[in-house]
């Protein structure tokens, strides 16, 4: 390994120490809001603050106007031009987010008319929570990450998790309404937003002001990638807006708690996306084949992370739903199994999407996006139906199965645009390594959850021989990462 990779790796595992400490915080931090959020509003008013969240994000997905490509692309090899191109940026989001609001009340008296006084102003509420919410994990952050920035990040992180939790908490006490949780949401954020700004100054990223060329610059390289950072929203948020207009609050409530679950499982995503971006982005500036190079040694690190997280959501998910939810949500600790193939496909697809985004051309991203959002869009309409006549739960476990093969679909269309062929057979090999353990967890679901905790934790203490013997990780590549970890420690 030459200086130049070493150097690249040691910032890697700088930024994701960082960042894992930063998540492992908030998600320590989160525990309480998420186990008692669902036992006092329970399935029905969880129902009602899940579409909330689903409805707002899908508007809002449209605020960072493809920005967050142009951000990823530019500044970690000239963290100067910055200061060129912040102030444009924040005018634009903020007619934006009036316009996207405007339009999103709209939809929401066509979409929604007869909902109670209770949806409507926790959706309007939980607006303002998602307008700050995509501003700053989308063009404040980046920016921040991008010129090493990383210990703000995710100091901020922790703060505006503790404002949350600690708002909600008062809230339980004397006001306890979905309504008020959504309030908390959004003065948390507006906190975070505030603190953001105010360093933004405090280190003059409005050196130049507001410039139409510069917004023509901005919008020819971003544009071709805004639909395709719209359509990924939207995709993730299909199965629960499609469940809320198909079906019932509570089905809502069901899916959506086993779903947010997957979410802190997903926890690596944010911290791998954020730690790999720069240093994929100076890769491809470098050239020498050095992008292709480092794709192919973080993909193979994503795949072992994800193995441990799946083999923990099959064998323990109804303990961690029972302990977080409580009885109550007992018909989505069968959709939590069904969804685990999907935890491995996003993290596959997440990382794949965010080199193409980096090397591609985007109007092919954003292609893909299209006819998986028709197909997931589809299969839903003909699922839910079909799932509500096997009783309560049942529409979510039929979303699952729309989802993971959306998923596949969009894995195998995104692997046929890459610049370099990705997709061989030690890939496809690992990733069925890693869905076999899920495929099995669901066919015998019913004998599993019978089982006691000392059986699953004896089945679960197997997975490292289980990645040996089929050589997903080998005895080699577990010694040179610990031979670069005690590189980087002691430098």
């Amino acid at each position: 390994m030459d200086d130049s990779q070493h150097s690249t790796h040691r910032k890697i595992a700088r930024n994701v120490s960082l960042l894992s400490l930063s998540v492992g915080m908030t998600m320590v931090i989160g525990l309480a809001l998420k186990m008692l959020l669902p036992r006092i509003m329970g399935p029905e008013k969880m129902g009602i603050f899940y579409f909330a969240d689903s409805f707002t994000n899908a508007f809002f997905a449209f605020l960072p106007l493809g920005f967050t490509t142009y951000i990823n692309r530019t500044i970690p090899s000239d963290h100067n031009h910055v200061r060129d191109i912040f102030g444009t940026i924040v005018l634009v989001e903020l007619f934006m987010a009036a316009l996207i609001g405007v339009i999103m009340f709209v939809s929401l008296i066509l979409f929604k008319r007869t909902a109670g006084w209770e949806t409507w102003g926790t959706v309007m509420i939980m607006g303002i929570y998602a307008a700050t919410f995509h501003f700053q994990r989308n063009i404040l952050h980046k920016i921040f990450m991008s010129v090493d920035k990383v210990r703000l990040v995710s100091v901020i992180n922790v703060v505006v998790k503790i404002v949350l939790v600690g708002g909600c908490l008062v809230a339980f006490k004397f006001h306890p309404t979905i309504l008020m949780v959504a309030v908390m949401h959004a003065i948390s954020e507006i906190f975070g937003l505030a603190y953001m700004m105010y360093q933004s100054r405090r280190h003059q990223f409005f050196g130049a002001g507001p410039s139409m060329d510069r917004l023509k610059v901005l919008l020819k390289v971003s544009l071709p990638f805004y639909m395709a950072g719209v359509l990924t929203t939207f995709f993730t948020e299909t199965d629960t807006n499609m469940l809320s207009f198909m079906s019932s609050d509570i089905e809502v409530g069901y899916f959506g708690s086993a779903n947010k679950l997957i979410g802190v499982f997903l926890l690596l995503i944010p911290i791998l996306q954020s730690s790999f971006t720069p240093a994929l982005s100076q890769a491809l500036h470098e050239g020498q084949g050095n992008f292709e190079k480092l794709y192919k040694q973080l993909m193979n690190v994503l795949l072992v992370c994800s193995l441990p997280l799946s083999v923990v959501l099959v064998l323990f998910g109804d303990y961690i739903a029972r302990i977080l939810y409580g009885d109550g949500f007992q018909s989505s600790y069968k959709i939590l199994c069904f969804l685990t193939p999907v935890l491995t496909m996003m993290y596959i697809n997440t990382f794949t999407g965010a080199c193409l985004y980096l090397s591609s051309p985007g109007g092919q991203i954003s292609r893909i996006f299209i006819i998986g959002l028709a197909i997931n869009v589809a299969l839903d309409y003909v699922a839910i139906p079909f799932g509500l006549k096997f009783g309560p739960g049942g529409a979510g476990l039929a979303v699952s199965f729309c989802t993971f093969i959306c998923e596949v679909y969009t894995f195998l269309a995104m692997v046929r645009i890459f610049p370099n062929r990705v997709l061989d057979l030690k890939l496809l090999k690992n990733i069925l390594v890693i869905l076999a353990p899920c495929w099995l967890g669901m066919l015998f679901y019913d004998p599993m959850v019978a089982l006691n905790l000392w059986q699953r934790l004896a089945i679960a203490a197997l997975a490292p021989f289980y990645a040996l013997l089929t050589r997903l990780v080998t005895i080699a590549e577990i010694r040179a990462f610990v031979r670069f970890l005690r590189s980087t420690l002691t430098s």
